[in-house]
C-alpha cells in the first residue's frame, strides 16, 4: 500500500492532476464567485505555463545541463555496467519481441559500453511495476537481459537486478550484488534527466565508485537549439500536451531528488 501510495500521490502535485483540482475547488465554490473564478484561473494558468514549450525546455535543460557535466568525456574502465530500468516494453502479444521506447537508448547505451570493452558484466535492473492482478509483464530486468542477448552480450556477462521498484531499491540491491561479485567501480547508464537522483542515490548507498553516463537526452544543448524567431516565440507561448508531460517528468524528478535527500537516500 506504501508503494502504491508513493506513486499515485504525487500525481496530484504534478501540473495535470492539481490543475483539475483547482477547476474541481472553483466548481465547488459556487456560492462564492470570487474564489470559484480565482480558483478556476489558478487552475487554467498552471495548465497554460507548464504546457509551454518555452517552460518544458528549461525544465529539462536544468536536469540534462548537469548530466552532461557529470559525464566524462573519456569513459574510464569499470567492472560493470549499471542499466537502470526504464524504456522497454516487454514481449507480449501483439508484440512479437522486447521493443524498446523513449527511455530505452539507456540499455543501448550499456551495450555499446561492453561492445567498446569499458566492462565485462553488464547488470539489467527494475522490478515489475503493476497495480493489476494477474500481470503477465516480466521484471523489466529480464527483458533487458532478452534483448541484450539479441543484441550480441554474452548471457555469461549479463546478471540481474530483477526486484527493485525504485532507484534507492536499485542503489541498494545493486550495493549488495556488486559485493558478491567483488565489483569496486561501475559505470551508471540512466537518462540524462534522472542521472542526479540515481547518481546521489548510488553514491549513498551502494558502496561503489560511480562513473555516470548520461543517455536519452531529450534536447539537444541550448547553444545547439537554433536562434528564435517570430514564429518560434509564438509556439513557444502556446501549450500542447507532450510539453506537459516534459514540464511533469521534471518536476518529478525535482520533487523525488528532494523526497530522496530528507529521507536520506541521496
Amino acid at each position: 500500500m506504501g508503494f502504491l501510495l508513493s506513486k499515485l500521490l504525487p500525481l496530484l502535485v504534478y501540473p495535470l492532476g492539481l490543475g483539475l483540482l483547482l477547476q474541481l475547488a472553483g466548481l465547488g465554490s459556487g456560492k462564492r464567485p470570487r474564489l470559484s473564478r480565482g480558483l478556476s484561473a489558478s487552475g487554467i494558468t498552471l495548465l497554460w505555463l507548464f504546457a509551454m514549450p518555452i517552460t518544458s525546455r528549461q525544465l529539462i535543460w536544468g536536469l540534462e545541463q548537469p548530466a552532461a557535466a557529470l559525464t566524462p568525456a573519456e569513459i574510464p574502465q569499470a567492472d560493470a555496467v549499471v542499466v537502470l530500468g526504464g524504456g522497454l516494453r516487454p514481449a507480449l502479444a501483439p508484440r512479437r519481441n522486447v521493443e524498446v521506447s523513449e527511455g530505452g537508448d539507456r540499455l543501448l547505451t550499456g551495450v555499446r559500453l561492453l561492445r567498446q570493452g569499458k566492462a565485462a558484466a553488464l547488470i539489467t535492473s527494475g522490478a515489475q511495476i503493476s497495480f493489476t492482478a494477474g500481470d503477465p509483464a516480466p521484471p523489466e530486468a529480464l527483458s533487458a537481459k532478452v534483448l541484450a542477448e539479441e543484441l550480441g552480450i554474452s548471457a555469461r556477462q549479463i546478471h540481474t537486478n530483477a526486484n527493485s521498484k525504485t532507484t534507492a531499491e536499485e542503489a541498494r540491491d545493486i550495493g549488495r550484488l556488486a559485493k558478491q561479485q567483488g565489483w569496486k567501480r561501475v559505470l551508471l547508464v540512466t537518462s540524462a534527466f534522472h542521472m542526479q537522483r540515481a547518481l546521489a542515490s548510488f553514491e549513498r548507498s551502494s558502496g561503489l565508485t560511480v562513473i555516470p553516463v548520461a543517455c536519452d537526452y531529450l534536447l539537444p544543448a541550448r547553444e545547439r537549439f537554433g536562434n528564435p524567431t517570430p514564429a518560434s516565440v509564438l509556439e513557444d507561448l502556446i501549450p500542447n500536451a507532450e510539453d506537459l508531460y516534459l514540464s511533469s517528468v521534471a518536476l518529478k524528478e525535482h520533487l523525488g531528488l528532494a523526497l530522496y535527500r530528507v529521507r536520506g537516500w541521496a
